[in-house]
């Protein structure tokens, strides 16, 4: 041995002597060790709380105590660690009775040069246990991560195969209610219904695009967005979801605040923080509050926090009365598959996304939180200028641009979505041909190629995707006009629709306000 290795040895013995001899033996043979001597079982047992112990040395014949006694205390601890016995009076059948009792070895007295190389080959095998210990708890928790991976995905599978069916329904919705203000005249009662239908269907069609975010099938889109309303929606969905002991206040300032983000990853992270907070409140009674107000960050506030760039900025916080967590936990908490929760109760991914989401904001994000009292998180977002106020204004009669019979021809799985699709293009002045598989659009495409004007095609279908669709019909005619709908447009599909020379791609969703502009639009451009 090169190098002193440092070592805390528990000598059981009752003769002091013993135990310098037996130390001498190891500083020569190059350990440091430090010793503690004990010779009865209640001085023992309080030793090996104390520990940590890295040896445990014992003689096997004491007044009023024996060495097996030492052995089974020793091992109800768990410790794995050498337990050597060094005696003088220990015989050969006695000596493999302790080792078969638990014993890493045992040493004569009258033969104490072999403590040392006993010792030695004993810590040795104790580290290779400890190390596959080690990397067999690291193999279970790489399996739990991995078990939560294949859980979230499967996850994103079920979301994206439910958000195409609902955007279905959606988009039959909300087509609908345009079909049918257009057979109302100005200031019927009945707008005002149609009105509230449309209303809460946007706010399904938000709910959709926030599982899509979840299960990560949709890109995140970043734009101004206005934090009060999110707060204000997140706090009304909260309010109907905690228990009844749970106060839920929000603290925000009187100036409107805009960042650029993305809305429901915004109402994400509030949610997840909230939730957080809401499980940290002992017997789920307690208060949450959400604040929000503007800060200007100095340069050297804005080093601190993750690299932030000085100026103003939009300071979102989250605190609860709850539980509290300290340093070690703090440090942790951001880590994926991390969680202080029990078995069941938690993924340890919600403050994990939190955070990656912040950071694509190029936010930062902070905690304090102090044991008993309480955590609070602090979101930075940099401030931008508000946007010019603008809304979708439904068109009078008067201000429709209507088409010239040019003929459209539209492929969707959803007869429902074909059906209204059909009424609102033929409302707008255009023919329109609706297909619901798509061997037979492609035939009527091939059977008349220049009669067609422009082909529009849903994405998700049985057995073949509309990019599939479109390029077949680009072979029939290479110059006709294709759009894209779907319910599920990524960064991918945009990019796969562009190098297909796609003209678009639309949001199923947005089917009933954007459809005709649309098409207006990509016939006007092949004019």
């Amino acid at each position: 041995m090169n190098e002193a290795q440092r070592i805390r040895v528990l000598a059981i013995e009752d003769s002091e002597n013993d135990v310098r001899l037996a130390m001498r033996l190891l500083r020569r043979a190059g350990f440091e060790p430090e010793v503690q001597r004990v010779q009865d079982l209640p001085a023992l047992q309080s030793a090996l709380v104390e520990g940590p112990w890295d040896a445990v040395i014992s003689d096997f014949s004491m007044p009023g105590f024996s060495g097996l006694e030492a052995l089974n205390a020793f091992q109800t601890t768990g410790l794995d660690i050498p337990f050597i016995f060094v005696s003088g009076t220990i015989g050969e059948e006695t000596a493999v009775l302790a080792m078969k009792a638990g014993a890493s070895d045992y040493v004569m007295k009258d033969n104490m040069s072999r403590l040392a190389p006993v010792l030695e080959r004993e810590l040795v095998q104790s580290a290779r246990r400890a190390a596959h210990r080690e990397a067999e708890a690291e193999l279970r928790r790489f399996e739990q991560q991995l078990a939560e991976a294949q859980k979230m995905e499967s996850l994103g599978t079920l979301a994206g195969g439910i958000a195409h069916d609902f955007n279905n329904i959606l988009s039959a919705i909300l087509g609908n209610v345009e079909l049918a203000r257009g057979h109302l005249g100005p200031g019927h009662p009945v707008l005002t219904l149609l009105g509230e239908i449309q209303k809460s269907s946007l706010r399904a069609r938000d709910m959709v695009r926030q599982i899509l975010t979840f299960s990560r099938r949709e890109s995140q889109q970043l734009r101004h967005v206005a934090l009060h309303p999110i707060i204000n929606e997140t706090h009304g969905l909260l309010r109907v979801t905690l228990p009844a002991g749970v106060d839920l206040e929000l603290s925000l300032s009187e100036e409107p605040l805009h960042v650029n983000g993305d809305a429901t990853q915004l109402q994400q992270v509030l949610m997840n923080l909230s939730t957080n907070a809401w499980h940290a409140l002992p017997g789920e009674v307690g208060k949450i509050v959400i604040g929000l107000d503007e800060v200007e960050l100095d340069a050297a506030t804005a080093r601190g926090l993750s690299g932030l760039l000085a100026g103003p900025h939009a300071h979102l916080w989250v605190s609860d009365t709850g539980i509290g967590m300290d340093e070690a936990t703090r440090k942790r908490i951001f880590e994926p598959f991390f969680t202080t929760k029990p078995t069941g109760k938690g993924t340890g991914l919600g403050l994990s996304v939190v955070h990656g989401i912040v950071v694509a904001h190029q936010g930062s994000i902070a905690v304090d939180s102090t044991p008993g009292q309480g955590s609070t998180f602090h979101l930075y977002l940099p401030i931008v200028q508000s946007p010019a106020p603008t809304a979708y204004v439904h068109p009078s009669h008067d201000e429709l641009i209507r088409g010239n019979s040019e003929h459209v021809i539209y492929l969707d799985d959803d007869e429902t979505v074909s059906l209204v699709v059909v009424g609102l293009l033929e409302r707008a002045g255009y023919r329109c041909s609706s297909f619901t598989d798509s061997a037979a659009a492609v035939a009527a495409i091939a059977a008349s190629p220049d009669a067609v004007d422009l082909f529009v095609t849903d994405y998700n279908m049985p057995g073949r995707t509309g990019l599939d669709v479109a390029r077949e019909v680009a072979l029939i005619r290479p110059a006709l006009p294709i759009v894209i709908s779907s319910g599920m447009i990524t960064d991918d599909l945009r990019e796969r629709a562009a190098e297909a020379g796609i003209c678009a791609v639309l949001e199923k969703e947005d089917t009933f306000r954007d459809m005709t502009n649309l098409v207006r639009q990509v016939l006007a451009s092949k004019t």
